[in-house]
Parts: structure tokens; sequence; C-alpha cells
């Protein structure tokens, strides 16, 4: 039988969906109420006056539709490590560094800003997008906009020409303070990880320039997450 959607919008759109979704994961796609992923790679980060890869380790939760939690720990050669969330627990930002207490953000840019890159991060398993919180926005035959209308964030989603995803991008602001569009871009392989089908390297750009690679490594469908994790308690 087809996937069935439960978001809403234009029927060109919803087919896309469909059709992306059929495949990455055929008919009987996984059900997300909430996830868990590991990731391992490398970001471009100053060391000094340079900018330069290091190695980087990523976790992220996943409550849909709202709440989302993205760990890194930054490793630069001989040096400390360093460490940064940021977290959305559906109502407000937060953001810690380096161990410190963390922070609200309360400016409504730099905070819807933030949430759409979660967001784009959540819109490459493709699964949340069928859910009825979703607005889906025809655009071009190769793209498709996936609303979130519960944080009222837009993601941009352009297919290949086999229909699987090929990158998910959104403009945001830089760790510069600049406004650019930050891209998701995904290999052709995949990866299985406890029955989850996910690219096996995700690239993030601010325009063309790299900003980290990662790899998954581990995966945890529906695990029950206490609320604390996306308050930063």
């Amino acid at each position: 039988m087809p996937v069935l959607l439960l978001s809403y919008g234009d029927p060109q759109a919803k087919d896309m969906l469909r059709r992306a979704i059929e495949a990455r994961y055929g008919l009987r796609p996984p059900v997300l109420d909430s996830l868990k992923l590991q990731f391992k790679g490398r970001a471009r980060t100053k060391v000094g006056p340079i900018k330069t890869w290091v190695p980087v380790d990523v976790e992220a939760h996943f409550q849909f539709p709202k709440a989302m939690r993205w760990d890194f720990n930054v490793k630069p050669m001989g040096l400390s490590v360093q460490k940064g969330i940021e977290s959305f627990d559906g109502t407000t930002y937060r953001t810690a560094r380096g161990g410190k207490a963390p922070i609200e953000i309360a400016d409504e840019k730099q905070v819807n800003a933030m949430q759409r890159r979660l967001w784009a991060t959540a819109s490459i398993l493709l699964t949340p997008l069928s859910n009825p919180f979703v607005k889906l926005e025809f655009k071009k035959d190769d793209c498709f906009t996936a609303i979130n209308t519960k944080i009222d964030d837009p993601a941009d989603l352009y297919l290949r020409p086999d229909n699987t995803l090929d990158h998910v991008q959104v403009e945001s602001i830089d760790p510069d303070g600049k406004e650019r569009t930050f891209s998701l871009r995904l290999s052709t392989e995949q990866t299985t990880l406890n029955e989850l089908i996910l690219p096996k390297k995700i690239n993030a750009f601010w325009d063309d320039e790299p900003y980290f690679e990662i790899e998954p490594v581990s995966a945890e469908s529906n695990p029950d997450i206490d609320e604390t994790i996306f308050t930063l308690e």
C-alpha cells in the first residue's frame, strides 16, 4: 500500500514527499515520535587565527513536532575539547558553551534562525514531514517546502531524479551573525542503524562554504526522552 501522509498542502508537494519517503524506506517507513542520533565527523573552526578541520562528535535528540537538541564536542588537536549545545523545548531556545550554565536567547531573529537549522536537520529524516503539523508547498519540479506550523519554520527540500533527497536548505544566521543559506547535503549512499535508514554522510554548508561533515554511527527510534533534556536543567 502507498505511504500514508497526514501532512497537508499542495498535491504536487505531497506527491514529491511520498516519492522521497518510498525511495528511502520503501512502503514501510518508520513512525518517529522521538529519536536519538549520534554522529562522528569533522568541522571547520577557528584554531588561533586560521580556520581548519577538527574532529567533532554530535548527538541529536528530537521530540516531534517541536522539541529538538543538538550537542557537539569539537576536539582540536592539542587543545581542550570545546562543547556546545543548541536546544529548543517548543517554547524557549537555549544555548550553552564550554560547560557554562545555559542561557536563554531572547532575540527573535536569532531564535528563528536557530530553529530553522534544527528543523532542517529533522527534515532530512523525511517521515516527520508526513505529520499533521506540516504544511507542504510546491516550488518547482525538484523542490518543495515543508513548513513546521508549530514553530512557523520552513525548509526547502531538493530531490534527485530518482526521488532520493539531495539536500535541505533554510535561511539562517551563521556564527558570525551574517544572514546566509544553511544547507545539509546528503550522500547518495545510505546506512541502516537499528532499522532506521539514513544518509551515510551529511555535509553542512553556509552558502558554498563547508561547515561540517558527519556520519551517523548510532540511532535509537522512539526512546523515552525526559523533557529536561530540552530545557537543559
